[in-house]
């Protein structure tokens, strides 16, 4: 793809230049390309049906009392909205439900998806006009059940990042299975298995993502389009465009072409979230609707006190998230900032890729200062808005793509930096308690699945597989345990 004049390695390209498709070292056309996708979605299935039957198994009293019981309790509520009461007991998982699975936003999305925005009575109808359609009009029009959506929403996660798998991590063999085994297993990824908009997020952003790569606008129109229709939250990866290109202003790009690159890039969004705007107004009569919900939400700056969370599991996944991916991507932003300008021969070689992973660098960087000036220290929900995310994936597959390119020790060094900030922090941190209990479970699976991202692939041969495997296994069983908290509707991860 040709750049735009003054390229310096982490600037957008423009999208109408591209005659086609451009093939990466390592890339294999036909066949293997086949093959990849289909040893992805099967590895995707397989990771499905056994987070399926270690669920079922640890419903039973005696499996359970037998194996996860003797270290982990499950949270029970009781009572009503008003005068609630959780707490652990040693229970079995309970049993999946069209109603347990009708949890925190998903039975707004599922009142969304019957009556829309039509101003009544009941059903969440002060609150959901702060959710954006696209969902629940594939929820209507599925004529889904709630497990029935939750399947499809992970059918669309698998086959999202398997598509965003090829095009940006080139080449082929067990390292790329075994990673691609562990970022559809890390502890972030049970978010696909409920009935949210995360997996329709991550589908839009893809189809934005392949029109990018391949130079075609009217499909990263598309996407993008629709992307706006997903969530209110989609104005970060607008905003992370636009700084993106900014970042190619000051380093040379010239000032045409910025304006060019920010309407291409701003346009789709832009009618996106006008379509949304028009929805509203056509099922409620009103513009003011998505204002009036917001008022149940507290917005806003706001004074930051002491750190907190929604729970301990959650606590451990959102510092995970805080330190080996939105500090990294905010150094990397400064970085992008203040680097020396490369040559044009050098430069040219991946423009788009460099330009990918500067859009999600900014957008994780960018979530941190909103979280910092917003959340009053409670980090509730942190990792579920960074790492169930395209910008995410698109990120991570960019990254293992060129590991091969890193030395190992510079990996090791990084990581043994993110190691000692994250767990220095948990030390001067009171909230959560003993660090060794089985809610930071997650925390420590996400901190191996990394280090085995980062380093499996210099690993021996024989000891990649059953390394991977047990740390697949592990999240796996974390996510049915997060899982249960959700159909409990016990103390939120998310």
């Amino acid at each position: 793809m040709r750049p735009v004049p003054g390229y310096a390695g982490t600037t957008g390209a423009l999208l109408y230049l591209d005659p086609g498709p451009v093939m990466r070292p390592g890339q294999v056309p036909g066949v293997h390309m086949g093959m990849r996708f289909f040893l992805y979605v099967l590895s995707g299935l397989l990771a499905l049906a056994v987070f399926g039957v270690l669920f079922k198994l640890l419903q039973n009293e005696r499996a359970y009392q037998g194996t996860l019981g003797k270290v982990s309790r499950n949270y029970v509520r009781s009572g009503g909205w008003d005068d609630y009461v959780i707490k652990q007991e040693s229970v079995p998982y309970v049993a999946l439900t069209n109603e347990s699975i009708l949890s925190w936003d998903a039975p707004i999305y599922q009142c969304l998806s019957k009556g829309m925005y039509r101003l009544e009575n009941g059903c969440y109808s002060n609150v959901r006009s702060a959710f954006f359609p696209l969902f629940p009009l594939l929820w209507k029009v599925t004529h889904a059940t709630p497990i029935g959506m939750a399947l499809l929403n992970y059918f669309i996660f698998l086959l999202s990042v398997s598509l965003l798998a090829i095009h940006l991590m080139p080449g082929h063999g067990l390292d790329r299975t075994l990673a691609f085994a562990l970022l559809v297993t890390v502890p972030s990824t049970i978010i696909y298995h409920i009935p949210y908009s995360e997996a329709l997020f991550l589908l839009t952003m893809t189809i934005a993502v392949v029109g990018l790569i391949k130079g075609r606008y009217w499909i990263f129109f598309l996407g993008a389009f629709l992307t706006a229709m997903v969530r209110p939250a989609t104005a970060f990866i607008l905003i992370a465009f636009l700084a993106a290109d900014a970042i190619a202003l000051l380093r040379g790009s010239g000032f045409r072409p910025f304006i060019r690159n920010a309407l291409l890039h701003g346009l789709p969004f832009l009618a996106g979230y006008i379509t949304v705007f028009l929805i509203q107004y056509l099922y409620s009569g009103s513009w003011d609707i998505m204002r009036e919900a917001q008022q149940y939400w507290a917005g806003g700056p706001r004074r930051f006190t002491s750190i907190s969370d929604w729970s301990v599991e959650g606590f451990g996944m959102n510092s995970f998230a805080i330190f080996f991916i939105a500090l990294p991507a905010a150094a990397f932003t400064l970085f992008s900032l203040v680097r020396p300008r490369r040559g044009q021969a050098e430069a040219r070689e991946r423009p788009m890729e460099d330009y990918l992973l500067l859009v999600s660098a900014i957008y994780m960087a960018g979530l941190l200062l909103f979280t910092v000036l917003t959340s009053g220290g409670n980090l509730h929900g942190f990792f579920r808005f960074t790492m169930a995310t395209p910008l995410f994936y698109i990120g991570a597959f960019i990254l293992l793509g060129r590991s091969r390119e890193v030395r190992p020790a510079a990996i090791a060094i990084v990581l043994g930096i993110l190691s000692t900030l994250l767990f220095s922090f948990l030390q001067v941190v009171e909230y959560g308690g003993d660090r060794s209990q089985f809610a930071f479970l997650g925390l420590y699976l996400l901190v191996a699945s990394f280090l085995f991202l980062g380093l499996g692939h210099k690993l021996p041969r024989p000891a990649k597989l059953p390394i991977c495997l047990m740390i697949v296994s592990g999240n796996i069983l974390w996510n049915t345990y997060l899982f249960n908290i959700f159909l409990s509707n016990g103390w939120i991860f998310t």
